[in-house]
């Protein structure tokens, strides 16, 4: 059944059919030029999640949701969607680290270690929308924008309102959220959030809990908009470690006794200011400021090493990201500064690793609009990192600059057809703990990872359809990797390319139905080097989605999602000489019914029952494996007052 599926997937992307009823493209899309500025038409592909998607999806997390994106490769080793990882144009193990995850514009991945996302701190109840931009963004946001961008951007609640969620469902799953918004006068609003969240997830010793509140001040003033957050997460997980081929065969749930007493437990605590201030009837100041501090005790052992010991990790930032708008006859300017530093300090059985890091960066991107029809964007960035490095007590200052540029065009030649092309340069730097490893006293120091991105693409929203196209190479030098193979050494890739060709649409044949789906083609190669020729480890070369919507009234949705995702080599396996993982392929259905102020989603994850393995990594010639779930089921209910 499932093979006949995957056939049907493919035969339905292989011929470009017609897709969905159009959407209009959004008036405002703030990834644009990092503040809501309308008629600015950036050089790149992007999707946009809105908050009706978001409903009707059923998902659980930000992980779940991702899933059905075509472009978005999501792996959870784990389980419970925190740790996710999220890879956009073929990065696998580190795509954490090439994707930039922003919440209102603020990046949430940090720049100090190669740690997760913490998805767990975003709920998806109090989202507005989610811009999703396709490929490098070096320019704009600098640091990681390297295979794309993802901006979620939250709502505010209604005034007067107070909305409540519960769900239920296998695997012990429950979850509580509840949120609300008061006018206090004078322009001001306060909200309020509170989240809990727990599922013991897939495997034995893989329990989750998510505890997150929230308050959040919105200030209407003479001058602008002034917004005001704070947040506080606690998010636990246990983590059951890899399996060996043999014992997922046995049991795929298991956990052996290398990793029983595994875990994660973060505390974040979140700060922010952000405010937009009009200065004249042409310019607009944006300032934003953020204090995050982040606590995390864990234990992760090795294989035949017996149990770890308990580790901390500590980090303390502070950013300030002021940024200008302003248009000058046909040109819109942005000019801004990335001003970044951190303490962070992690204590092993190996040793401490520290860094007292500063980062800065100066931008600026023009879009000129020649014609209504024809724009062009450039942009130009320069940023400088320094790091004073403690390597198990032997101080290392180390540092580095880099300056990268963009160009694109935009030519709509009707109302429904939009062209574009671009070339974007883009950077990473080394993280703390991508610079050091105590283990085997690796020497200290990384280089800077550069590239340069060429993309073209087409989107055609017509009346009845939409059909979406994108082709693009992304060259990398001293592209920044892990290698397992050799206790976990960070190392430099000397040259590494991606040759990818997306596709997505939808159509609707009738006014009840919407069908559609995404194809993605990557190959990606490391082209130099001890390993030239092979694959980069853990990317899949053919990733697509198809789904299919009914909605017999106004009220009621039913949606199937179908995931493909190819086989890949597993991590750290650069030789390409490794097993692989098999190729799946997964069924999600989901029922909505709108009733208004209320509204129920039932969901069923995995309904045909695939057995995979999510994801997977080979060191000293053996080669663990981490099980994805089962089937599984979801019911939700949600009331806003």
């Amino acid at each position: 059944m499932q093979r006949k599926l995957l056939c049907a997937v493919l035969v339905a992307l292989a011929t470009p059919v017609p897709t969905t009823a159009a959407t209009p493209l959004p008036e405002v899309i703030v990834s644009a030029s990092r503040s809501d500025e309308p008629n600015i038409d950036i050089p790149a592909g992007f999707q946009i999640i809105d908050r009706a998607q978001i409903e009707a999806s059923g998902a659980r997390n930000l992980a779940q949701l991702f899933r059905r994106v075509a472009g978005i490769q999501v792996t959870d080793g784990v389980g419970g969607g925190g740790s996710a990882n999220l890879d956009m144009r073929g990065f696998g193990a580190t795509a954490v680290s090439n994707v930039a995850l922003l919440l209102n514009g603020h990046k949430l991945n940090p720049a100090t270690d190669a740690s997760t996302l913490y998805l767990n701190n975003i709920d998806l109840g109090e989202i507005e929308r989610i811009e999703i931009i396709e490929g490098s963004a070096g320019t704009l946001y600098g640091n990681q924008a390297v295979g794309g961008l993802i901006n979620i951007i939250t709502r505010t609640p209604d005034p007067g309102t107070l909305a409540v969620e519960a769900g239920t469902g296998t695997q012990q799953d429950r979850r509580f959220h509840l949120s609300g918004g008061a006018p206090l006068g004078g322009g001001l609003q306060l909200g309020a959030d509170l989240k809990f969240d727990h599922s013991d997830n897939y495997r034995r010793h893989n329990g989750s809990t998510v505890k997150r509140g929230g308050l959040t001040l919105d200030w209407s003033h003479a001058a602008g908009h002034t917004r005001i957050r704070f947040s506080h997460l606690d998010d636990y997980q246990d983590t059951p470690g890899a399996l060996l081929a043999a014992e997922v065969a046995a049991d795929r749930r298991q956990v052996t006794a290398d990793f029983v007493n595994d875990y994660f437990n973060t505390h974040s605590t979140l700060f922010r200011v952000n405010s937009a201030i009009t200065m004249s009837p042409a310019w607009t100041a944006r300032l934003d400021a953020t204090w995050q501090r982040d606590r995390r005790d864990f234990i992760q052992s090795f294989r035949g090493f017996g149990p770890g010991s308990r580790s901390t990790q500590d980090r303390d930032t502070i950013e300030f990201n002021p940024r200008f708008v302003g248009r000058l006859g046909k040109t819109t300017l942005t000019l801004g500064a990335d001003l970044q530093t951190t303490d962070y300090l992690l204590l092993t059985a190996f040793g401490p690793q520290g860094n007292d890091q500063q980062i800065a960066a100066f931008y600026g991107q023009a879009n000129y609009r020649f014609t209504p029809r024809l724009s062009i964007t450039g942009g130009l960035r320069h940023a400088r990192v320094d790091n004073d490095i403690n390597n198990n007590g032997t101080p290392v200052s180390l540092g580095d600059d880099v300056t990268v540029g963009s160009l694109g065009m935009v030519f709509k030649p009707d109302a429904h057809l939009r062209l574009y092309a671009r070339a974007d340069q883009n950077y990473r730097f080394p993280k703390v703990d991508e610079h050091t490893n105590v283990v085997f006293g690796q020497p200290v120091g990384l280089k800077t990872q550069t590239g340069v991105s060429y993309e073209a693409g087409a989107d055609y929203l017509g009346n009845e359809f939409s059909l979406r196209t994108r082709i693009y190479r992304l060259n990398l030098k001293n592209e920044i990797s892990n290698d397992a193979s050799a206790f976990l050494a960070n190392v430099n890739l000397d040259h590494t390319r991606r040759i990818g060709l997306a596709l997505s649409g939808d159509f609707s044949p009738h006014p009840d139905w919407t069908l559609g789906g995404g194809y993605e083609y990557i190959d990606s190669e490391i082209t130099s080097g001890t390993h030239a020729g092979s694959e980069v480890p853990l990317v899949a070369r053919h990733h697509a989605t198809l789904f299919a919507e009914w909605t017999p009234s106004l009220r009621w949705l039913l949606r199937a999602d179908l995931a493909y995702t190819g086989d890949r080599v597993t991590g750290s396996d650069f030789a390409n000489t490794g097993p692989r993982l098999d190729a799946h392929a997964t069924v999600n259905l989901n029922l909505h019914y709108d009733g208004g102020n209320w509204q129920l989603n039932a969901r069923i994850d995995n309904l045909f029952n695939e057995l995979y393995n999510e994801s997977g990594a080979t060191a000293f010639g053996t080669t663990g494996f981490n099980p994805a779930p089962e089937r599984r089921a979801r019911l939700d209910l949600s009331w806003q007052f």
